[in-house]
């Protein structure tokens, strides 16, 4: 009886640890990137909800979430933002992007739910990043080291692999 309660201490006492050393080296990531983990997190859920919630496409899921959205936002504006906030706001842009916005999620919806595989979605995720990587090089001046290529190399390598086999 002592044995078996000595190795579930150490069993629990070995999780602990991990969980302690996860919590560390999540506390020594930079803020973009525990907030980016996040960010993917959220969007593996709302994939997996919007292709196993119902098996007949129907617009109004993007729409009410969109409408939710909004009232969360406008809640957290009210609390958190000034009015100087929007007034230096690009009036152009904002009406760019939440069209853009708007569009991309009806897209999203409609590709989530007849890809045989709702993880395809991300593949354009992946050339996303190499577009921008592009158009910041080329216009922005941005510097593209040595390892940011490899890395889009081996992206571009997934990309085609998870396309054509």
């Amino acid at each position: 009886m002592v044995n078996v309660n000595k190795k579930k201490l150490n069993i629990i006492l070995i999780q602990i640890r991990g969980i302690y050393n996860i919590i560390y080296i999540i506390d020594k990531m930079e803020e973009w990137f525990k907030l980016g983990f996040i960010k993917t997190i959220l969007v593996l859920i709302i994939i997996l909800i919007k292709k196993y919630e119902n098996k007949k496409i129907n617009y109004a899921l993007p729409v009410a979430v969109s409408i939710l959205s909004s009232i969360i936002l406008i809640i957290y504006s009210i609390k958190y933002l000034n009015l100087k906030d929007f007034k230096d706001l690009n009036p152009y842009f904002v009406i760019i992007i939440a069209i853009c916005i708007a569009i991309s999620s009806f897209i999203s919806y409609k590709i989530i739910k007849i890809t045989p595989n709702p993880a395809y979605i991300r593949i354009f995720s992946a050339i996303d990043m190499i577009i921008i990587l592009l158009i910041s090089y080329l216009f922005f001046k941005e510097k593209i080291t040595c390892m940011m290529l490899i890395g889009f190399v081996l992206i571009s390598l997934g990309v085609i692999i998870l396309t054509y086999y």
